[in-house]
């Protein structure tokens, strides 16, 4: 940072406020150098990140040291990993462990401040929209009754990677197979996972019996649209997601617009 950025006029300067919070110059010209913005750009983020800060605290929102553990345990559990190697990860690629932990603080700050906003103004969406949703997207609803795959499996899951990047190498530790899958068979999360899969892509990789797995999608055999009473919950749920979306947005915008936002000095 410039030395002239320490004087006390800049630190102590007042650039705007928002609804009677101060955003100092230092924090406008730091959000300058930091993103690589304009001030016009900065000013529009430092606002945004105020109003946030405002509901937060008005909102009584509040994570405490126990939900950040228990959500980097949940990571850890995903990525099918331990704290430590997490840990010894950001060790030897210098990265900051406190820094992570405010990360995963402020991420959880977040969720739980969108779940506030939403959950008083979703409503259920009406059946009409859902059978109309259904009637115009049924593509995302074609079942194959059975499918052609290429079965790539492995105990080493860096070189199943690589095989699947590169089909035109041959791995030692990497077995192919080709099958026919009845979706009869398969659970519905697998169902779902090879019905989104494009053709000649691969489905994400699974972890079975010690060895892990993924499947090169060829060809998808005498698809049927399931009926909307099978579906109809995992449209609710799309619809749902896209109105907290714009439930979000709209909020912000309201509170954007009624802001009392009183100009300083910008230099």
């Amino acid at each position: 940072m410039n030395s002239s950025y320490a004087a006390p006029s800049l630190v102590n300067g007042i650039a705007f406020f928002v609804n009677g919070d101060p955003i100092t110059l230092l924090e406008l010209y730091s959000t300058m150098q930091s993103a690589r913005i304009s001030q016009d750009e900065a000013i529009d983020l430092l606002i945004n990140k105020q109003l946030h800060e405002q509901e937060i605290k008005k909102r009584n929102i509040f994570v405490s040291d126990l939900d950040i553990s228990n959500e980097i345990e949940r990571i850890a559990r995903q990525n099918k990993t331990s704290i430590e190697n997490i840990r010894s990860y950001m060790r030897e690629n210098g990265k900051d462990w406190n820094a992570y932990q405010q990360e995963i603080k402020d991420n959880l700050i977040k969720t739980k401040l969108y779940q506030s906003i939403t959950q008083d103004s979703l409503k259920l969406t009406d059946e009409k929209d859902l059978q109309e949703y259904y009637n115009t997207h049924q593509e995302e609803f074609s079942m194959p009754q059975s499918i052609e795959v290429m079965k790539f499996y492995s105990e080493d899951s860096q070189q199943l990677e690589q095989a699947m990047r590169d089909q035109s190498q041959t791995y030692p530790d990497v077995f192919i197979e080709n099958e026919i899958l009845q979706t009869i068979d398969l659970s519905p999360q697998v169902i779902t996972d090879f019905t989104q899969t494009k053709i000649n892509a691969f489905t994400p990789i699974y972890p079975i019996d010690g060895q892990f797995v993924s499947f090169l999608i060829l060809k998808k055999n005498n698809p049927t649209i399931l009926p909307y009473e099978l579906v109809k919950n995992k449209i609710l749920q799309k619809t749902m997601n896209r109105k907290e979306d714009y439930i979000i947005y709209e909020h912000f915008e309201k509170l954007r617009s009624n802001a009392k936002i009183n100009i300083i000095r910008l230099d």
